[in-house]
């Protein structure tokens, strides 16, 4: 769906498309060509949110051209049915981690609120779909809450973005091992919040407690919610070398220390 964004704006446009994905120009408003999207692998948000996701692969560099939205979004759950077990799962996850970084550290108690009520159906829903698959409700559930991620409604308390930074972070187990956005997101997920934790521990455990019933320190609480997503049929581990020379060349833009974010890395390996 970002690649149809992105094509749907640049045929309409002779500029250097990279320069609006590296955020060096602004497509809002600009003219692109009539867009519907219609997701079939439910997770990104993308038929709703405003943002395309590129990535250059020869140059290990990425970025997002923000304001760039369908005309039309349509959500047909039986669209998914063809997805396996372990896609399915992952149709789940993702966008329980979307969820949880527009809902983390977000000081309205309405939109919090909101924000964890969706988390925990998407749970509720992708356990179902886990023992029945096609419950067409439960992917209903998913694609709403795919939806509803990007769609700025959530999150509007926040008075720091710092959990948006698992959005940089992710790309660096996709250019060391060339893995998908899904399986790096998901499996950075709960080791990104033990790093941050740092900073942000009170909101962090608050968000454990709220949306899962976790409670204790944040690192038994990462260890459950790999366990969680393990159970859910995923797997929570990189194979491969973790080469800190690499992760450092890496661009990425967080609080995070190189330092902090390469052990983050080292306690996703096998």
């Amino acid at each position: 769906m970002d690649c149809a964004k992105l094509i749907a704006f640049g045929v309409c446009h002779t500029e250097d498309l990279w320069d609006f994905v590296k955020g060096k120009k602004n497509p809002y408003g600009l003219e692109k060509l009539p867009l519907i999207l219609m997701p079939t692998y439910p997770s990104s948000g993308s038929e709703y949110g405003l943002g395309a996701v590129s990535v250059d692969t020869q140059a290990d560099d990425f970025g997002t051209a923000y304001g760039i939205a369908a005309d039309y979004a349509v959500l047909v759950p039986k669209y998914s049915l063809s997805l396996g077990q372990e896609m399915t799962a992952y149709t789940g996850l993702v966008t329980l981690v979307q969820l949880s970084a527009s809902t983390i550290g977000d000081k309205n108690p309405v939109s919090y609120d909101i924000g964890i009520s969706v988390i925990r159906n998407v749970l509720k829903a992708t356990r179902r779909l886990k023992e029945h698959p096609d419950d067409l409700d439960a992917r209903g559930v998913i694609l709403y809450g795919a939806s509803i991620a990007t769609s700025g409604r959530l999150g509007i308390g926040k008075e720091e973005n710092y959990s948006y930074d698992i959005y940089e972070v992710e790309f660096i187990p996709e250019a060391l091992f060339g893995v998908s956005y899904r399986k790096s997101l998901t499996t950075l997920f709960p080791r990104f919040l033990k790093a941050m934790a740092a900073y942000h521990e009170e909101e962090i455990r608050a968000y454990f407690k709220d949306a899962f019933g976790y409670e204790g320190d944040v690192d038994g609480s990462a260890a459950k919610m790999v366990a969680l997503f393990e159970e859910l049929g995923i797997t929570m581990y990189f194979e491969g070398d973790a080469d800190k020379e690499k992760i450092c060349r890496i661009p990425v833009e967080s609080v995070l220390s190189q330092e902090e974010i390469i052990y983050m890395v080292e306690m996703c390996m096998c």
